[in-house]
């Protein structure tokens, strides 16, 4: 037994690890070929922990070899753009200027039900709105309305807004995060202060937020 959670826990470290160096992605938005790395180190993955008899390098090599190949890949996609688009493909319009392209739907596999569910997931429940949708190399369809269908922005309105800001969360259920996210640095005795001066004590905080000009935006812990 002790073996067993001793590979598990090597397993399971060297893959986090191994994932790092592959990059954030979620699972949907992963190409192809790192969808498949993915399965490929969860089967090898598994075989030591069924058999402890097999040596653990038996696991960790081929594992190793994957995420090499996948480096190598996204070196070279880097690179090269035919390379790219050998591996990942290339999006594709099935909807084109508001007329949708059965041509395109018939080549990706693509049915009428697939198709409007997926203008759906992006926010848009009459298809005869959408402008142009595409399927992007990982899957994902992005969608863009006709103009007349778009929301108005400030600029369309001729209003000057200020410029967009990251806020940072300083404080999470009553507990002051030391933090630096791009032009804000804030440390915890910074933050408990933050959230006296706007009238609320630090541990009857959900969350507070903080933005570039230092305007918190505060949520009180709900009364159990």
């Amino acid at each position: 037994m002790s073996i067993t959670l001793l590979r598990a826990i090597i397993i399971y470290i060297f893959i986090t690890v191994a994932m790092r160096v592959m990059g954030k992605r979620q699972i949907g938005e992963l190409n192809p070929q790192e969808l498949v790395i993915t399965i490929l180190i969860s089967a090898v993955a598994t075989v030591p922990l069924e058999n402890n008899g097999m040596p653990l390098a038996n696991s960790l090599i081929p594992i190793a070899i994957f995420i090499s190949f996948e480096i190598i890949n996204s070196t070279l996609s880097m690179k090269s753009i035919k390379f790219r688009a050998l591996i990942k493909g290339k999006p594709r319009f099935i909807i084109k200027d508001g007329k949708i392209q059965q041509g395109e739907l018939t080549k990706l596999r693509f049915t009428i039900d697939d198709l409007t569910d997926a203008v759906r997931q992006a926010g848009v429940f009459d298809i005869s709105q959408v402008a142009n949708a595409i399927v992007e190399t990982n899957g994902v369809v992005s969608v863009q309305k006709k103009s007349e269908y778009a929301p108005l922005t400030p600029k369309d309105m001729g209003i000057k807004t200020e410029g967009a800001q990251v806020p940072i969360t300083a404080i999470v259920d009553g507990k002051a995060v030391a933090d630096c996210f791009g032009n804000v640095n804030i440390d915890e005795n910074e933050a408990k202060l933050i959230a006296i001066s706007n009238g609320e004590q630090p541990q009857n905080i959900l969350v507070m937020t903080i933005k570039n000009d230092g305007t918190a935006y505060i949520v009180a812990k709900e009364e159990q």
